[in-house]
């Protein structure tokens, strides 16, 4: 009877509403995939999905509504966002992204841009802890826990390996495709913050893209040379056909530069490219951070932005 008591007595505390397993994502008009993440309670805020940022971020106007303070002595060193920076340390009690609670996590803050754009990013700190699904029919994101079992349902989508790999300087891992472009194999960094297609010359120069044919452009703009270079030229590549194992893309657009991006990861001194929404945007994607596989969803027939309005206009541009 007391047990009966007891359990009546519970139906009657105040009930607090669980977090859903699941929710939606969207493609901004930079090509970015984007979430709403709830911070210590308060929200939402719009975070980029980004598996090549080191660490979760917020911007600096978050942190001063959360009224959030220097977490630990020094500065966080930080990989992602086209650059590499030192940047304050802060320390939420919580993130809440699709129905998982993230506790004690540093985040590391940006300045804020002049433009509007997202309030954070979602980086591997977090992503690499779950198996994440990216349901591109319903736009909906899934944190799955880790375990070969979860990817039993996408084995009949293209599976394709992702190798870790640390960054020389810094024990910091990323995760890399074997791509092939115009059936040339490159090494491509995988990155869903990058809403377009990138290689360097390196990789040009194996499709048979020369740069010396290129170097009446001149460096780009000085406005886009903190993202593609201040030196060699940049064009823009329509028409590329892009290829993981069963996966084929046509008709692919890419930007050629030796963009900073690629000392960052360790890829400037090798042909390499770095993949993302501009290739994937149109694909569910299960992405098993443990067990080192990404599953691909074949291409929904959405008719999306062209690309070619999300790319800088001041580059040249050739017709592969």
């Amino acid at each position: 009877m007391r047990w009966i008591c007891a359990f009546a007595a519970l139906l009657t505390l105040p009930a607090r509403a669980a977090l859903p397993a699941e929710q939606p994502y969207r493609i901004d008009t930079h090509g970015r995939l984007i979430t709403d993440v709830m911070v210590d309670g308060q929200g939402p805020f719009a975070f980029v999905i980004d598996t090549a940022s080191s660490k979760s971020l917020i911007f600096e106007h978050v942190r001063t509504r959360l009224g959030l303070t220097q977490s630990q002595p020094g500065r966080l060193i930080i990989y992602g966002i086209n650059d590499v920076a030192e940047v304050m340390p802060v320390k939420p009690g919580e993130l809440q992204v699709a129905g998982e609670a993230v506790r004690g996590l540093t985040l590391g803050v940006l300045p804020d841009t002049e433009s509007a754009g997202p309030d954070g990013v979602l980086g591997v700190d977090v992503l690499a802890r779950y198996f994440v699904v990216l349901d591109r029919d319903a736009m909906r994101l899934k944190l799955l826990p880790p375990g070969k079992a979860v990817g039993r349902p996408y084995t009949d989508w293209t599976e394709a390996q992702l190798t870790p790999r640390a960054l020389k300087k810094f024990p910091i891992q990323f995760w890399y495709l074997k791509t092939r472009f115009n059936d040339r194999s490159l090494t491509a960094l995988f990155d869903l913050g990058a809403g377009t297609t990138m290689m360097n010359w390196g990789a040009a120069e194996r499709l048979g893209i020369h740069k010396l044919n290129f170097a009446a452009y001149g460096p780009p703009p000085a406005e886009l040379q903190d993202v593609l270079g201040k030196h060699a030229p940049a064009v823009r590549v329509d028409g590329l056909k892009v290829r993981l194992l069963s996966q084929s893309w046509d008709k692919q657009l890419a930007i050629v530069a030796d963009a900073p991006v690629f000392g960052y990861f360790d890829l400037d001194e090798q042909p390499a490219a770095i993949v993302g929404p501009g290739l994937l945007r149109d694909n569910s994607l299960a992405i098993d951070f443990a067990g080192h596989r990404l599953f691909v969803a074949p291409t929904l027939g959405f008719s999306s932005k062209e690309l070619t309005g999300l790319l800088p206009k001041d580059i040249g541009t050739l017709a592969q």
